[in-house]
């Protein structure tokens, strides 16, 4: 049975993306039904999820749920995964080609802080195809690498990246040989495929980032916007709940976390509710508005809710939307 277990993502472009466990492979399903991605081989429908590792101390990819199936955009054809590195709020991305007209696809992210845990995984059959890796890790390391694992890519990746299209082809030290060839000095690619983020333009597209990144400047307000700037999903909710539930509990004591406790915990109960929106859980949120809301939950999730009758296409959705939004406007202005 475990052949035939499946994980399905709808999109927020209308895409179904279906993902076989077991296989680690998936199939974009369009309007017109699976697509073939451009330059699949045999023009086969399925399409391998890849793995890509972070090799280095310096990287911080909390965002992710390490090893385990992650759903990221796709931009111009090409996977968005964004990460941090050397102790910088700096957001850089490393982009993926895909082939596929898709707006989300899996990925599973890896990090290895040695060359013990990057065996370690590739014994027990967690090979990755892509690995990035810190510029401190000295390049023999990498070219042995290479050699020990062939179908590994890898890439290179400064802490300060240069995005000047200085050359359109990477870099390759001619000292390293043949194997050289498998590894990619990033300072050297194309500015289209490394940019520097500093402006956040490009995790504008990524809200489990920009949560990550206002939380951490506590900017809550950004924070509460983001229920209103994106068509979230579940996953998406899940990730930002993580993140405040962890300033909410606290575990140092920080006097600022302290103070912003009772904003935490209001928009952690907005993001919970908004689900039930988003799912359109009718039963479910019935229940949530017998409870009632407080004031500042109630204005939330009232913008929330004006945000979802605009956008909904059938009748009998807008007019469910239409009383919640009545309802909960109500609660906003409760003495």
């Amino acid at each position: 049975m475990e052949d035939t277990v499946y994980e399905e993502r709808k999109t927020a472009g209308g895409f179904l993306v279906k993902v076989r466990l077991s296989k680690m492979t998936y199939v974009v399903f369009t309007e017109d039904g699976p697509e073939v991605p451009k330059g699949a081989k045999n023009n086969s429908i399925v399409a391998i999820v890849p793995k890509v590792g972070f090799f280095g101390e310096d990287f911080d990819l909390s965002h992710f749920h390490l090893g385990e199936l992650s759903f990221v955009n796709v931009k111009a054809g090409k996977m968005v995964i964004p990460y941090q590195h050397g102790f910088s709020n700096e957001i850089k991305t490393i982009f993926l080609g895909t082939g596929s007209q898709s707006d989300a696809l899996p990925v599973v992210i890896y990090h290895f802080k040695n060359k013990e845990e990057l065996m370690h995984s590739w014994e027990k059959g967690d090979q990755v195809q892509f690995l990035v890796v810190d510029e401190e890790i000295p390049r023999s390391e990498m070219v042995t690498f290479k050699i020990r694992y062939p179908s590994l890519n890898i890439l290179v990746i400064k802490k300060r990246i240069n995005t000047s299209a200085e050359s359109l082809a990477p870099k390759v030290d001619p000292k390293l040989g043949e194997a050289g060839k498998g590894i990619v000095d990033y300072d050297k690619v194309r500015a289209t495929d490394v940019a520097r983020n500093s402006n956040l333009n490009m995790q504008s597209e990524n809200p489990v980032f920009l949560a990550r990144i206002h939380l951490r400047t506590m900017e809550l307000d950004k924070v509460k916007q983001l229920l209103l700037d994106f068509k979230l999903v579940a996953q998406d909710v899940s990730f930002i709940r993580t993140f405040l539930e962890v300033m909410i509990k606290n575990e140092y004591s920080k006097p600022e976390l302290e103070t912003a406790k009772p904003r935490l915990v209001a928009l952690n109960e907005a993001f919970r509710l908004s689900v039930l929106i988003l799912e359109f859980r009718i039963e479910d949120f019935e229940k949530e508005l017998e409870k009632g809301f407080s004031s500042e939950i109630s204005s939330m999730i009232y913008a929330m809710l004006a945000k979802e009758q605009e956008a909904a296409t059938e009748i009998e959705q807008e007019i469910v939307l239409w009383e919640w939004k009545l309802r909960t406007r109500a609660m906003m202005y409760k003495r």
